[in-house]
C-alpha cells in the first residue's frame, strides 16, 4: 500500500498513544500519520468526519466502550474505515465480541511491537480497500442489472429455472418476481418459440453475444418481440446465463405496418407515383405496377420525370390550373385530366395528389393516386344516350327536343311549328300480335318519319306511340304539306315475317307565335289539335285553333278558380224532388251541385262537371257533397222531417279510393244521420272499373244501410250479368229513353223492359226526365214506381225546397 497510512488512536491515555507512535515512527517499512482523541464522542465525531484510514481504538473509554464505536462505524456503514481494538490483558471473551461486532483486529497492549502493529495496521487498511471495491462493484452491479432500463434475467445452465430477474423484466413481463423464480425460461414462451430455444441452447453454453429475435409471451398473453443478447456467468458457483432483452415489438410492428403499406401500394389496382417536392421540377422516384400497366411506362423510364410527360400536347386542359395551385400550395387536390399511355391511347385520369409533411412541417414529397375512368367514362356517355333515347326507334326522348324548342324560340322572328303525331289504335297491335311486332313496326315508321323531316333532328318519340316532330321557319302552307307526306308515310304498308300491318296516324299542328311561345304551350296545344284529329275520324291532321284556344284558356282559369271553390265556399247543393208515381207523394230528392263563382258568377253543372273529370278534382268535390249531404239531412230532421231520402252521385274515381266506406260512415256519424236515409246513385262506367274491388266496396257501403241506385241505366254497357253482381236497390230510366214517350214506340218498349228487369231483380224502377203530365201517367201505368223531372220541380236550395215537404 503507497502513501502516508493516517491513524486515528482513541484512548483515554496519552501514553499509551505515545508510546504507539514511538513504536510506529522507528518502524523502517512504511509511513504512518497518528493522531489522538481521548473520548468516545471525539472517536465518532472523527469516524464522521472520515479523514483517517485506521481508527485504534481502547476498549476502556473512562465510563464508556470503545466497543461502541466499532458498532457505530458498521451500523453507518463505515466499514470501509477499519477499527482496530485495544486492550490492557488479553480476554477470549473480548476478542469475540470485538471481531463478532466488526472489528479488523484485536491486540493486547502489552503485546505490541513495532512490526506486528505495523502488520495489523496494513492489514486492516487493505482489508478496507477491498471491502469498498466490493461494495463498489455491488453498485455497479446493481446500476447494470437492476436499474437497466432494458429486462434482464440470470437462469441456471442445467434447470433453465430463473435465479434473478430486474424490475425492467418484472414491469415488461407482468409477472412478479416470486413467480419468476418458480419459472423456467421456457416459460415465457409459445410451445413452438419454447422448441426452437431448446433446439438452439445446445453448445451454446460458453457462447457470448447476439441470439439473435424471440417471440415472448407476458403474463396477459400479450405478444413481446425481443432481440437478445446472452452472456455466460457464474453464481454462488453455479455455470449460469444473463440475457438483456430489447423490446422490440413497437418497432417489429412498426416494420411490419410499413411492409404491409408496401404491399399494398404494390399490389392496389390505382397507379401511385411519388415524387421528389425538395427537388427542382418534382422528379419521380417512385411508381407502382399498377402505374406501370396503366400508362405502358416502366419504371425504368420515367425516374427522374415529372409527370407532366403524361400530357402530351394536352398541355392547357382547365383542371391543370387547379393542379398547378395545389402542388405550389402543398395543398390536396383531386383533378381529371386527359392524359396519354406510351402508345398514344387516350386515357381519363382521375388523379388525386397530397403532400408528405416531415417531422418540422416541411413538405418532403407529394403521392399521386391515378384511377382510370375511361370505361366509366365510356359507360356514362352509353347511359346518358341510353337516358336521353329511345332504346326502340334510337331517337331523342322529348326532354332533348324541349331543348331545342327552347333554342329555336329565343331567336329573334323564329317562327316554330310542333307537329304531334299519333299512330291510331297502336294498342291493338301490341295486344293482338305482341311488343315484339309492335315495337318493329315502331321503329320502321320512325325511320320513314325521319326520312320526310330530312334526319332525326327534329324528331322525337314522346311516348307510347306518340312522336314529336319540329318544323322551324315555315309557312302554314309547307308545315301542311309536311304533315301530310308524314300521315301519308305512316299510312305505308308495314311488312314483316308472316304480317302485313296497315297504320294511320292522327297529327296536330301548333304554331308560334300566334298558338304560344313556349315548348310548354306549343305541346299542349298541337296535343289538343291531334285529339280534334282523333275525334274527327283518325287518319287525319288538324291545326290547333283559335276555338280550341278558348276552350283550353277556358279549362285552365275554371280549373284554377275550381280548385279553391270549396275553400271560398262557393259550392252548394241544389235538390230536386222525387216522388212515388201513384200517389205522387215526395220520396226523396236528388243533391245536385252548383257553382257560384265569385269572379265568374254562376257556373253551369255541364261546363265545370267536365273539367274536375279531367283534372281528377270529382274525388275531392265528391267529398264535400257528401259531407253537406249528411248535413242537410240532420238539419231537416231536427225540424222533424222523416221518411224520405237524398241521392248524391258517386263520380268512378270516388269509388276507387281505398277509404270510400270509411269516408261515408264518418260522415254519417259526424252529422247523425242513419245510413237508410242516404241513398248513392252510379253511372255504369264506375261499375265496369275493377269490377271485384267495387262489388266489395258497394257491399261494405250498403251494410251501413245506405241504398244504391243505377243511374242513366240503358245509355251504357246495359250488362244484366254485372246488374245481377250487384245488390243494388234502385234501376233509374235515362231522360234519353223519356224524352219522346208516349210517341215513340221504340222508346216505351225499352222503358217497359226495364221496368220488367228491374221488378224481376226487385229493385225500385225511377223515371229521370219527366215534362209533362202525359209522360208521368204513361210511366205510372206502365209500373215505373218514381218520377224525377221538370214537372215536378226543378232542381232548388234547401230553403226553397222545404216549401215542398207535406204539411202534417
Amino acid at each position: 500500500m503507497d502513501g502516508v497510512l493516517r491513524v486515528l488512536v482513541v484512548d483515554d491515555d496519552e501514553e499509551d498513544f505515545l508510546i504507539l507512535r514511538d513504536l510506529l515512527a522507528d518502524y523502517p517499512q512504511g509511513r504512518f500519520e497518528l493522531d489522538w482523541v481521548a473520548t468516545l464522542a471525539e472517536g465518532v465525531e472523527a469516524l464522521r468526519a472520515n479523514r483517517h484510514d485506521v481508527f485504534l481504538v481502547d476498549y476502556h473509554l473512562g465510563p464508556d466502550n470503545g466497543m461502541d464505536l466499532v458498532r457505530m462505524a458498521v451500523t453507518e456503514r463505515s466499514a470501509h474505515r477499519p477499527v482496530i481494538m485495544l486492550t490492557g490483558h488479553g480476554n477470549p471473551d473480548v476478542d469475540r465480541e470485538a471481531l463478532a461486532a466488526g472489528a479488523s483486529d484485536y491486540l493486547v497492549k502489552g503485546n505490541i511491537d513495532a512490526e506486528k502493529l505495523a502488520r495489523s495496521l496494513r492489514y486492516a487498511a487493505e482489508r478496507a480497500r477491498q471491502m469498498a471495491q466490493i461494495e463498489d462493484g455491488k453498485r455497479r452491479y446493481r446500476q447494470l442489472f437492476e436499474l437497466n432500463p432494458f429486462p434482464i434475467w440470470v437462469y441456471d445452465a442445467d434447470t433453465y429455472r430463473f435465479i434473478a430477474v430486474n424490475d425492467a423484466m418484472v414491469a415488461n413481463y407482468g409477472y412478479s418476481r416470486d413467480e419468476l423464480q418458480g419459472m423456467t425460461v421456457f416459460d415465457i414462451r409459445d410451445a413452438d418459440e419454447a422448441e426452437r430455444l431448446k433446439a438452439y441452447l445446445p453448445g451454446r453454453a460458453g457462447y457470448s453475444g447476439g441470439a439473435g429475435v424471440w417471440r415472448h409471451r407476458r403474463k396477459d398473453g400479450s405478444l413481446l418481440w425481443a432481440e437478445v443478447t446472452g452472456h455466460p456467468v457464474e453464481l454462488n458457483g453455479k455455470a449460469c446465463r444473463m440475457v438483456i432483452a430489447h423490446d422490440i415489438t413497437a418497432q417489429r410492428a412498426a416494420q411490419e405496418r410499413l411492409l404491409l403499406l408496401q404491399r399494398a401500394v404494390e399490389s392496389s389496382m390505382n397507379g401511385i407515383v411519388i415524387a421528389d417536392a425538395q427537388a427542382a421540377d418534382l422528379p419521380i422516384l417512385y411508381v407502382n405496377p399498377a402505374f406501370e400497366a396503366l400508362t405502358g411506362y416502366g419504371s425504368d423510364e420515367v425516374m427522374g420525370r415529372n409527370c407532366r410527360f403524361l400530357q402530351g400536347d394536352e398541355t392547357r386542359q382547365p383542371e391543370l390550373e387547379i393542379l398547378r395551385r395545389a402542388l405550389a400550395g402543398g395543398e390536396d387536390c383531386n383533378v381529371i385530366l386527359r392524359n396519354f399511355r406510351k402508345d398514344g391511347e387516350l386515357f381519363w385520369n382521375h388523379l388525386f395528389i397530397s403532400p408528405v409533411l416531415d417531422e418540422g412541417g416541411a413538405i418532403t414529397h407529394f403521392v399521386g393516386i391515378q384511377n382510370d375512368l375511361t370505361e366509366r367514362r365510356q359507360v356514362e356517355a352509353e347511359l346518358a344516350y341510353a337516358a336521353n333515347h329511345d332504346p326502340v326507334t334510337a331517337l331523342p326522348r322529348y326532354p332533348i327536343l324541349e331543348t331545342a324548342i327552347s333554342s329555336l324560340l329565343e331567336r329573334e322572328g323564329t317562327e316554330l311549328s310542333l307537329l304531334f303525331i299519333d299512330i291510331d289504335h297502336f294498342h291493338a297491335i301490341n295486344e293482338s300480335m305482341g311488343h315484339i311486332i309492335g315495337d318493329e313496326a315502331l321503329r320502321l315508321v320512325s325511320e320513314r318519319l325521319r326520312d320526310v323531316l330530312g334526319g332525326p333532328g327534329y324528331l322525337a318519340r314522346f311516348a307510347g306511340d306518340e312522336f314529336v316532330a319540329l318544323v322551324p321557319d315555315a309557312t302554314p302552307a309547307e308545315v301542311l304539306e309536311v304533315a301530310e307526306a308524314l300521315r301519308q308515310a305512316v299510312a305505308q304498308p308495314v311488312t314483316g315475317d308472316g304480317y302485313n300491318l296497315f297504320l294511320t296516324a292522327s297529327i296536330g299542328i301548333a304554331r308560334s307565335p300566334i298558338h304560344g311561345c313556349t315548348g310548354t304551350d306549343l305541346l299542349r296545344r298541337a296535343e289538343a289539335a291531334m285529339s280534334r284529329a282523333k275525334r274527327e275520324g283518325r287518319d287525319a291532321v288538324c291545326e290547333f285553333s283559335t276555338a280550341q284556344m278558348q276552350e283550353l284558356e277556358d279549362r285552365l282559369v275554371l280549373g284554377a278558380r275550381l280548385r279553391e271553390a270549396v275553400s271560398r265556399n262557393e259550392l252548394q247543393l241544389h235538390y230536386q224532388p222525387q216522388l212515388d208515381a201513384g200517389s205522387r207523394r215526395i220520396t226523396g230528392f236528388e243533391a245536385l251541385l252548383r257553382w257560384n263563382s265569385a269572379d265568374l258568377g254562376p257556373v253551369p253543372p255541364g261546363r265545370f262537371i267536365p273539367i274536375a273529370e279531367s283534372l281528377g278534382l270529382m274525388p275531392e268535390l265528391g267529398l264535400w257533397v257528401l259531407d253537406e249531404a249528411c248535413r242537410q239531412l240532420r238539419a231537416w230532421r231536427d225540424q222533424g222531417r222523416e221518411g224520405f231520402t237524398v241521392a248524391i252521385n258517386f263520380s268512378a274515381h270516388q269509388l276507387q279510393r281505398p277509404d270510400i266506406v270509411q269516408r261515408v260512415r264518418e260522415a254519417l256519424e259526424r252529422h247523425g244521420v242513419p245510413g237508410a236515409m242516404l241513398e248513392i246513385e252510379l253511372t255504369e262506367s264506375s261499375l265496369m272499373e275493377n269490377v271485384d274491388r267495387v262489388k266489395g266496396r258497394l257491399a261494405e257501403i250498403k251494410a251501413l244501410g245506405v241504398s244504391l241506385s243505377l243511374d242513366d241505366f240503358g245509355t251504357g254497357y246495359s250488362s244484366l250479368a254485372y246488374l245481377k253482381q250487384f245488390s243494388l236497390d234502385k234501376l233509374k230510366i235515362d231522360r234519353s229513353f223519356v224524352t219522346d214517350l208516349p210517341g215513340d214506340a221504340a222508346d216505351a218498349a225499352i222503358a217497359r223492359t226495364i221496368v220488367a228487369v228491374g221488378h224481376e231483380l226487385r229493385m225500385v224502377v225511377a223515371a229521370e226526365g219527366v215534362e209533362n203530365q202525359e209522360q208521368a201517367d204513361f210511366l205510372r201505368e206502365m209500373g215505373c214506381d218514381e218520377l224525377q223531372g221538370y214537372h215536378f220541380g226543378r232542381p232548388a236550395p234547401a230553403a226553397e225546397i222545404e216549401a215542398r215537404f207535406p204539411r202534417d
